[in-house]
Order: structure tokens, then C-alpha cells, then sequence
């Protein structure tokens, strides 16, 4: 809408010049009124609203992250073993949460069923009262 009624004004200014022989300079004021409050309005659009917008987008929908930067899956396996090796341990629930991820990475992608029992298996003797686990637990 402010590119149309810049573009209005400068004709308005053109043909008002050109019909009266000098320079309307209301027109011209309000002409750059209109073009700074696009520039404005553009530039908050660019810097702000589009980055947020992409990000909220990426959040809501898994889309690619920031940067270009990627996780793949030996990255996120290589995570998820320091998780459950680590000293000192991380909360119950996170451990286990990363512990059933690892063990799925290994059945799906390694396609190593047997490890991935293991991993299952060593959250069932550590925390052998994780709710997390009556999913997954081998009847």
C-alpha cells in the first residue's frame, strides 16, 4: 500500500510541477514520507520478521537448522552414548530418554538388535523403576 501511494504522489508531483510550473514541496515531503516508511517497514520486515518467522517454522515443523549446520545420525548416536556414560550421571530422565533413542538408532539404522537389547537392558538394571522403560522392556 505505501508503494502504490508513492507511486500515486509522484505522479501527482509530476503532473502538479509540470501544470503549475514549480515544485509542489508538500508533494515531495509526503512523497518521501511514503518511501522512508517503506524503507522502514521493509527493513523491520527483512531483519526481524522473516528471521523469526523462519525460526518459529523450523521449531514447529523440524525444519532445517540455523546456519546450515546438520546433525547426522553418527553425530546424534555419539551424543547420545556420552549421555549415558556420563560422569557424573545426568538426571534419571534424561538419561533414559537418550538411552531408548540410542537403542532405536541402533535397531533402525545399524540395524544391530542385539545392541540395542543391551542398551535396554542396562537402563532396566540402572533404573529398574523408570515408567519410561514399560514401553520398551523385552515381555
Amino acid at each position: 500500500m505505501l508503494g502504490a501511494a508513492a507511486v500515486v504522489v509522484g505522479l501527482a508531483l509530476v503532473v502538479v510541477s509540470v501544470d503549475e510550473g514549480h515544485v509542489e514541496w508538500r508533494l515531495v515531503a509526503l512523497l518521501l514520507s511514503f518511501w522512508g516508511a517503506w524503507s522502514f517497514f521493509g527493513t523491520l520486515l527483512e531483519s526481524v520478521v522473516e528471521p523469526l518467522g523462519r525460526f518459529l517454522g523450523g521449531a514447529l515443523t523440524g525444519g532445517a537448522m540455523p546456519g546450515g549446520s546438520t546433525i547426522t545420525i553418527d553425530d546424534e548416536t555419539a551424543m547420545l552414548e556420552r549421555v549415558l556414560d556420563a560422569d557424573p550421571p545426568l538426571p534419571q530422565h534424561r538419561t533414559v530418554l537418550a538411552g531408548i533413542r540410542l537403542a532405536e538408532i541402533y535397531r533402525t539404522h545399524q540395524h544391530d538388535v542385539a545392541k540395542a537389547q543391551q542398551v535396554i537392558t542396562r537402563l532396566v538394571a540402572r533404573f529398574p523403576d523408570a515408567p519410561e522403560l514399560a514401553y520398551v522392556r523385552t515381555r
